[in-house]
């Protein structure tokens, strides 16, 4: 007998012998206020069979009929208490008139019938009660296992969503760090070596880390750095980028490439050769649980760039999907500067799975050996 065979015949088996006791329950207060003969050996061969009899069918077929055909639901089920007053009566003149006289060796007692076999007996209501009862607990069943479904649906789609958004961040970068190192190959500049290698670490980070839920806040961090040395070969002088990370980065983990396209944004836009003083701020306060981000760049008066573009909607969309209802970004565009603020709650870096943990602190030794 399989696993999940033993598991159903485990609880219905609970189920009826729930259903007996409490037949047995409710015949106390007459048993002990007057003395009335408590009755027995009729649930297990009257009642029992009959509520089995009944309720099966109406579980296993008539049941499963109801969403489809409404209107015949209806008659069947009125044919179905039909049946049931007839079979509560046949399983009670059977008991009465072959299993007492002859199993039990006992005389019918009528006063748990109510005069007439032919009308509606004890057995009939606990029958229905007994049936109404299971299909109340069928149906709890199958709402809560169809609400498991739905719940698990939404959450791989959520997650399909996500990679989706991710997928469309990392083209944007990597496209921009390969004409980066296009222009500084091509004037075979000094710095092409250290721009293969942060190139080859922002591709690994893409890779290896942006699939997971979650990375260390340092990491993060580091491919910031990373990204904005890799551009700084590209714009020399020209720009000035200003870096200030604060706060405990170790302890924390966030969603992987979520801040990056902020660091993006401001570079794309805040660097037009137009601009003769052109700057970049960025800083990034941790505590109490909590990260600030602000950056702020500069950018020509009237640009197209001073309005939030698809980059920055797509981060909007991500924050929503991990973070709805706990952050707060703010997109502050001025004449002639673009300022972001993020605050952002923060997962403690215990909550990251160790395998990451050493996967993480692996990838780190083995940076100085990339091509």
């Amino acid at each position: 007998m399989s696993a999940v065979l033993r598991h159903r015949v485990v609880r219905h088996g609970l189920f009826w012998a729930a259903m007996l006791a409490f037949s047995l329950i409710i015949q106390l207060p007459a048993h002990w206020g007057n003395g009335a003969r408590m009755y027995v050996s009729g649930l297990f061969f009257n009642q029992l069979p009959a509520s089995m009899l009944a309720t099966y069918p109406l579980l296993y077929w008539l049941l499963p009929r109801l969403m489809r055909q409404p209107l015949a639901f209806m008659l069947l089920l009125a044919a179905w208490v039909a049946t049931c007053a007839l079979l509560t009566v046949l399983t009670v003149i059977w008991f009465d008139f072959v299993v007492t006289p002859g199993l039990l060796h006992d005389r019918p007692v009528p006063e748990f019938h109510h005069g007439s076999y032919w009308r509606l007996n004890f057995t009939f209501f606990i029958t229905v009660l007994t049936a109404g009862i299971a299909v109340t607990v069928k149906i709890t069943r199958e709402w809560e296992a169809q609400r498991r479904q739905r719940q698990r649906l939404r959450q791989e789609r959520l997650r399909t969503e996500l990679q989706l958004l991710k997928a469309q961040l990392q083209p944007a970068f990597l496209f921009g760090t390969l004409r980066s190192l296009h222009r500084l190959t091509a004037a075979k500049a000094a710095e092409s070596p250290g721009a293969v290698l942060h190139l080859a670490e922002l591709l690994r980070y893409m890779l290896y880390e942006s699939p997971h839920d979650s990375v260390p806040l340092a990491d993060e961090v580091a491919m910031m750095q990373r990204y904005v040395a890799l551009e700084q070969l590209r714009l020399g002088r020209r720009v000035e980028v200003s870096l200030n990370f604060s706060g405990a980065l170790e302890d924390y983990v966030i969603e992987p490439l979520l801040l990056l396209p902020f660091l993006e944004n401001a570079l794309r836009h805040g660097t037009a050769p137009a601009l003769e003083c052109a700057w970049i701020s960025l800083d990034l306060v941790v505590r109490h649980h909590r990260l600030e981000l602000k950056v702020i760049n500069s950018h020509m008066p009237g640009a197209a760039g001073c309005t939030e573009g698809p980059g920055l909607r797509r981060v909007r969309q991500r924050l929503e999907h991990h973070y709805a209802g706990r952050y707060r970004l703010q997109v502050l565009p001025e004449p002639d500067t673009f300022l972001i603020i993020l605050h952002l709650p923060l997962a403690a870096r215990a909550q990251l799975a160790p395998g990451r943990l050493q996967s993480t602190a692996a990838a780190a030794t083995l940076q100085p050996q990339l091509p």
